[in-house]
């Protein structure tokens, strides 16, 4: 069915770009194999239509002429066409600096779907680009960008299409759940989380949401409407003030735990106590209540946020303390409440349908091989299939599909000519189809982000990424209003001094090939340690700075999260990279790490995330004890994961208070419910001195 809607689709556009006078509906329903097929009227204007929209997603402009001007409404009375170099990609031109820029921001996303979105771009552009890097190295800064939220891909595309949209919010201030209508106006990265910006219909007034807070899916409306003139998305994140911390909260520590939050403290006072019960005293600094609920509550049994005074009178202290206690009675809900259930691997979840491909994915494939074997007649097949991440049979495939396609009519003469025999690919009287195309706005969305978040990497708001900028949305033919509407902006406007230092220190080893050693605290075991690694490469995963570095010790690959590194000494010059360190070092980069335990999360609609960014080898809809479906059971989901350790397991299960659990195996779920219950135990008894 995919192959027939793929092959209407072609034959459609063939006709409607070969001739300059186009055709009437009655006349495309003859001329267009499946329309001639169609069992009703109705069910041809379904398909007509579907069509073409779907044409003009691809960036193919249908023209609607009326052929009676006393009656321009009567739609059946029109012509349909594609005039000939409406669709093409406009003169343009990239330096080598910004090919290389474009070649990073492709490799950005490590979603698979966005990803091939800026690929495709890529791919379109080649005709402009003066010479893609040829080099299969690996780059030595590379960001990249993970949109977790399940709502970002269609809040981009209803950015991009000026349609209104429908969502479900937490407000983080009520934290009440309301329906929001919006008319989005940017999408765009800041501080480490996806934000959309626009215009909410019900309170009449601009507004700014943060996509981990919409817990339903997004409801992209036909409604249109047109954005304010001159809105800047970057302008927009500009906008928005990350307090520096102002506050300070005292919380204890037990000798030895919370390694992060001592990394985090002002001040540290070693203490003492009764029976064996030592506590340190930090004071640490903090801007907003809920991130550092977040880090204390990661910490579990090892922290502890003590009263204020009399414990009457509400203060910073308390406030704190309450959403700590908040996060880990929402966590032991969670645990009791999944603790046995039993997941059925069968009832898949919807995540395993993301990368299947549409019939419209498909025809811009099939466009694309057009274009380049024209370019590249008799290119090898296998060159041809790899060039398009597709197996030589997928592509046998596709020819086999351009092979029974063409001009209205259908007769051997009309109809694409591809040859594959001896193993070289050929293509012939396709000549509409061969001319360079434009990028459609989704693709140039993608391409675009990927772009404005090199602006963010230190020393990357050059000239080549401004002008690459410019040049990408004027090839989607809608250049003012496309580059305003996606952006992206420093995590940190001033990073601290340490993190600076660090930065610049790794950079300078990974360009001179340094051999440095390092002092890592391993939140998943609560230690500070003492490495000896080779630095290959430094990148960003959204919100944190990695390098990626090969450890002497370990004797493998390993990624260091660069706020983790308190200490950073030169050790020589690197050694020479034995076989094992090369292949590691040519993966692409990524934040995980070698697993050690499997374990099985229940999530919900705002962790459901965390699937993707620990690469789940598994996932499925989860059912509640009792074996009833109900609509909040629909809403969680099952992933098999690997951690390094069970304490990693159980800091994230507490970090994120209430928004998952674990419900195997059971050795880890009884730890689980030991650390939550030992760290929630704390607040219930007197204060330690």
């Amino acid at each position: 069915m995919a192959a027939r809607s793929t092959e209407r689709l072609l034959n459609l556009l063939i006709a409607l770009v070969s001739r300059e006078r186009g055709y009437t509906r009655a006349e495309l329903r003859e001329a267009v194999p499946s329309y001639a097929e169609s069992a009703s009227d109705e069910a041809f204007e379904r398909m007509f239509e579907r069509d073409k929209a779907e044409l003009r997603d691809l960036g193919y402009p249908i023209e609607e002429v009326s052929e009676d001007p006393l009656f321009p409404d009567d739609t059946h009375g029109h012509r349909y066409r594609i005039p000939r170099g409406s669709f093409t990609l406009p003169p343009l031109r990239f330096t080598a600096e910004e090919s290389a820029v474009l070649a990073l921001a492709a490799n950005a996303w490590t979603d698979a779907s966005l990803g091939e979105l800026a690929h495709r771009a890529l791919r379109k552009l080649e005709p402009a680009i003066d010479g893609l890097p040829e080099d299969d190295a690996p780059p030595l800064l590379q960001p990249t960008l993970t949109a977790h939220e399940p709502s970002f891909e269609p809040l981009l595309s209803a950015v991009v299409r000026h349609r209104e949209v429908r969502f479900d919010y937490l407000a983080r201030s009520t934290d009440q759940l309301t329906t929001r209508r919006l008319r989005p106006w940017g999408i765009g990265s800041r501080y480490g989380n996806w934000y959309v910006v626009g215009w909410d219909l019900d309170r009449q007034d601009s507004r700014t949401f943060r996509l981990s807070r919409i817990m339903s899916d997004v409801t992209v409306t036909r409604k249109e409407f047109d954005p304010p003139e001159g809105f800047s998305m970057n302008e927009a994140l500009s906008h928005m003030v990350s307090h520096a911390p102002a506050r300070t909260v005292e919380v204890l520590a037990r000798p030895g735990h919370a390694q992060m939050l001592r990394r985090m403290a002002s001040r540290q006072e070693p203490g003492t106590g009764d029976g064996g019960q030592r506590w340190d005293r930090l004071n640490i600094p903090f801007a907003e209540t809920e991130i550092l609920a977040e880090e204390i509550a990661a910490a579990g049994p090892g922290v502890l946020v003590p009263q204020d005074g009399d414990g009457t009178a509400p203060t910073m202290q308390a406030e704190v303390r309450a959403a700590v206690v908040r996060r880990l009675r929402s966590a032991e809900t969670a645990v009791a409440r999944f603790r046995g259930v039993t997941v059925d691997w069968s009832l898949k979840s919807r995540k395993g349908t993301r990368n299947k491909l549409s019939t419209a994915d498909h025809l811009s494939r099939l466009l694309e091989i057009v274009r380049w074997v024209y370019a590249h007649q008799g290119a090898e097949l296998e060159e041809t299939a790899r060039r398009f991440g597709i197996t030589d049979q997928e592509l046998i495939a596709d020819l086999n599909t351009l092979f029974v396609c063409g001009k209205p009519g259908h007769m051997p003469d009309q109809l694409i000519d591809a040859s594959w025999d001896d193993g070289h690919v050929y293509l012939s009287n396709a000549d509409e189809l061969s001319d360079p195309v434009r990028l459609t706005q989704p693709e140039a969305s993608a391409l675009l982000v990927g772009l404005q978040t090199l602006r963010t990497v230190p020393g990357g708001d050059s000239e080549a990424v401004a002008s690459a900028i410019a040049k990408v949305a004027g090839a989607a033919g809608d250049a003012g209003v496309l580059a305003n509407a996606v952006g992206a902006r420093p995590i940190t406007d001033t990073p601290a001094p340490a993190l600076t230092d660090v930065m610049a220190a790794v950079r300078h080893a990974v360009e001179q090939r340094r051999r440095i050693r390092i002092r890592y605290v391993v939140p998943s075991r609560d230690e500070l340690t003492e490495r000896v690694v080779d630095p290959i490469q430094v990148f960003s995963s959204n919100t944190h700075w990695y390098v990626r570095a090969w450890c002497l010790g370990a004797e493998g690959m390993r990624n260091f999260r660069l706020d983790r590194i308190s200490a950073v000494e030169d050790a020589g010059p690197a050694g020479e990279r034995p076989a094992a360190q090369e292949a590691a070092a040519a993966a692409p980069p990524s934040p995980g790490t070698p697993d050690t335990v499997e374990v099985v999360l229940v999530t919900d609609r705002r962790s459901r995330w965390i699937a993707d960014q620990y690469h789940a080898g598994r996932t499925a809809v989860v059912r509640p004890p009792g074996g009833a479906r109900t609509g909040a059971a629909a809403d969680h989901e099952a992933a098999l994961i690997g951690f390094q350790t069970v304490e990693a397991v159980c800091a994230l299960v507490t970090r994120y208070g209430g928004q998952l659990a674990v419900a195997g195996p059971e050795d880890v779920v009884a730890q689980v419910e030991l650390w939550v219950n030992s760290a929630l135990g704390a607040y219930g008894s007197s204060e330690p001195d």
